[in-house]
């Protein structure tokens, strides 16, 4: 009955007022789509997060095919609605880097310090072993034909924490200032940094490969990096901090200058080969210390970031992705890097023991640091640009983002479960 639709023949060429309306459909059909799955996934107890990204497949070649999908959303829209969603990253990066509160971090810094490095670094570790197993040119794209750069992103992906959306959870759990939330919002807010540290480094060191660079460019890139982290903290800090009161009542040139430095520093980022969502990050990062004024900013975003901007990017991603490419031969190997991407979690909790938590302490933290969110498909999105890895890989992050998110509520539920005590007759 419905064969008419498969036989329909995507648009080409689409310029002028035929773009900007095929833009327009497609916005609209994502943010619609992301909100009812969205909705559907909170009366399923899982989080918001979950329908989002189940959007973006929906709109993409897993469901409704390459030709029905380009129907939909032709090349020439897609790469419009590419640069929306870029700009929906940076701004949610610029969220959770204005959600991050050093505060929280000062209390508990030693251990809060030694369990980020290890949720860190253990997961990079353990990509070596696992890109080594799968470094084939199913997997690994042309720039990816050297182990190191495929192994630093698939390490990247494995050491993946979503800060913002284990602050959300914690928040709705009403346990964000409990002691094990406020450990684990303190070990994220250090994985966060260290993780976008981590993937500036493995850009640069991709970006130097895969274009025969040089040693010394490659330094030189790293130089500039760490100029840039220098400037950012010891300069342009203390100038915000003057220009930026810390009042509830923003307006309209402080917006301005907001807005303005989120854009330059994306830019930035972008030049420097470290993606345009590490300069969002760290544009709110810097931002003044002032409780007031970072919640005015987080107020007047939030909206426009996770309701309108946000979703595009999953539809970017599920345009790219297509989860019909995982066979069974490629099964083995989605459940390796799903496997590798928990239990590497978990591993980096446990010299929590020495801190005097329980085995069951110890399982909530790794499951708060298995959550997430949508950083997994950022870091699978660069690897892609950059042709480090294939479409295959990129599915794979995508079912990786999908398992975690799915399985973080019932494990924070599993580890928080308590004995009821047997009652006592009067």
């Amino acid at each position: 009955m419905f064969s008419w639709i498969q036989q329909l023949t995507p648009a080409t060429n689409v310029t002028g007022p035929v773009l900007v309306a095929y833009v327009l459909l497609i916005v609209f059909l994502i943010v619609v789509l992301a909100r009812i799955l969205g909705n559907l996934m909170l009366k399923l107890n899982q989080p918001r997060v979950v329908g989002e990204i189940l959007a973006g497949i929906a709109l993409g070649p897993t469901l409704l095919g390459n030709n029905l999908s380009q129907v939909i959303a032709p090349m020439e829209a897609r790469a419009t609605v590419g640069v929306i969603a870029t700009l929906g990253l940076i701004l949610f990066m610029f969220l959770a880097g204005v959600e991050f509160d050093a505060s929280r971090v000062k209390p508990k810094i030693k251990q809060a310090g030694l369990l980020g490095f290890l949720s860190v670094a253990l997961p990079a570790l353990i990509g070596f072993p696992v890109a080594r197993l799968m470094h084939t040119d199913v997997y690994a794209g042309t720039a990816g034909a050297n182990l190191l750069p495929f192994a630093l992103f698939i390490g990247a992906a494995l050491s993946v924490t979503a800060f913002p959306v284990m602050a959300h959870i914690l928040m709705e759990r009403g346990e964000l200032n409990s002691a094990m939330g406020s450990l684990g919002v303190a070990t994220a807010g250090i994985i966060s940094i260290l993780m976008f540290v981590y993937i500036a480094f493995a850009g640069a060191v991709a970006t130097s490969m895969a274009s025969g660079a040089g040693f010394g460019q490659f330094v030189v890139k790293i130089v500039l990096i760490i100029l840039f982290g220098v400037v950012s903290w010891y300069g342009v800090r203390p100038f915000l901090a003057r220009v930026l009161p810390n009042s509830n009542h923003i307006n309209g040139n402080q917006m301005a200058i907001a807005f303005g430095g989120l854009v330059l520093y994306g830019l930035i980022a972008h030049l420097l080969e470290i993606n345009a969502l590490v300069g969002g990050f760290v544009w709110g990062l810097i931002l003044p210390n002032a409780p007031e004024l970072r919640r005015a900013l987080a107020s007047k975003i939030n909206d426009i970031a996770m309701i309108f901007l946000l979703p595009i990017f999953f539809a970017n991603a599920g345009f790219m992705a297509d989860l019909k490419l995982l066979t069974v031969e490629t099964l083995p190997v989605t459940l390796m890097v799903l496997a590798a991407s928990v239990i590497s979690k978990f591993l980096g909790a446990i010299p929590a023991k020495s801190f005097g938590l329980s085995w069951r302490e110890i399982g909530f933290l790794g499951a708060l640091f298995n959550t997430r969110g949508l950083l997994v498909l950022v870091v699978g999105l660069i690897g892609l640009q950059l042709n480090i890895i294939t479409p295959i890989t990129f599915s794979i992050t995508v079912v990786v983002a999908l398992g975690t998110n799915l399985m973080t509520l019932p494990l924070l539920s599993l580890f928080t479960r308590r004995e009821t005590a047997p009652q006592v007759a009067s």
